[in-house]
């Protein structure tokens, strides 16, 4: 069994580590992801030759656009919700079924992941 002298030890060890991290920094990470995303295209598997393209604009929209299954194109909003992570949500598609939310996955600033798709920034 756990003392009580112990526990107010451990307790004040994470109060002071939640304490002492930076919001600051985060917002950093944030404005980072924003930055490597928005402003260019997107593109897989190649730009010379792209079969599914991401644009990304800084008033929080998106559009993409993909030649398979006969091709098709979504408009919809996005939102960074941790540095590295992006969540859509669609607004609109040419085939007029709209996906559920999707979180996308920025392993660093030329790599985007969308599912297991990775696309490169042109």
């Amino acid at each position: 069994m756990i003392n009580i002298g112990r526990l107010m030890m451990i307790m004040s060890w994470v109060m002071l580590i939640a304490c002492n991290s930076n919001p600051k920094e985060a917002s950093n990470a944030l404005d980072d992801t924003k930055k490597c995303l928005v402003g260019f295209d997107w593109v897989y598997p190649t730009a010379e030759n792209p079969t599914g393209a991401w644009k990304f604009s800084a008033d929080g929209t998106f559009n993409s656009s993909t030649t398979y299954f006969g091709g098709m194109s979504t408009w919809g909003n996005w939102e960074v919700i941790s540095p590295g992570k992006i969540n859509i949500s669609y607004t609109k598609t040419s085939e007029g079924i709209i996906p559920k939310d999707q979180i996308l996955t920025l392993k660093d600033c030329d790599n985007l992941m969308v599912g297991s798709t990775n696309y490169i920034k042109e």
